[in-house]
């Protein structure tokens, strides 16, 4: 994703923002912060996530934020999986985990027929 794409969105010069490009044709994934309200202490990014490890500006209080986008091939999931609990390992405190994870527990929660 280019800056030049990014500041399209009408930004101002308080938005930060980190990106994974996709893998193919789909799930790449973009974060944005405020930096009058969030200060980044550190960004991992992975295959399927990116991470940041924020403190808010007004209180210190620090906190993970993690959006993903899962794998839809079968054979990823385990390297997915993985790849959250190594995250989950980097830092203590509270955990956002967000976006899309391509999982489901039981067919109910399928959204359409077939798929």
């Amino acid at each position: 994703m280019s800056r030049g794409l990014i500041r399209s969105l009408g930004v101002g010069r308080f938005l930060e923002w980190g990106v994974v490009d996709s893998r193919g044709a789909a799930g790449g994934i973009v974060v944005f912060w405020d930096n009058r309200v969030l200060e980044l202490v550190n960004l991992e990014k992975g295959v399927f996530s990116m991470s940041c490890h924020f403190k808010n500006c007004k209180d210190g209080f620090i906190w993970t934020f993690t959006e993903v986008y899962g794998p839809t091939l079968r054979r990823d999931r385990e390297c997915f999986w993985g790849e959250l609990g190594a995250i989950k390992g980097l830092w203590n405190g509270p955990w956002c985990v967000a976006r899309e994870f391509n999982s489901i527990l039981s067919p109910e929660e399928r959204s359409r027929e077939g798929v």
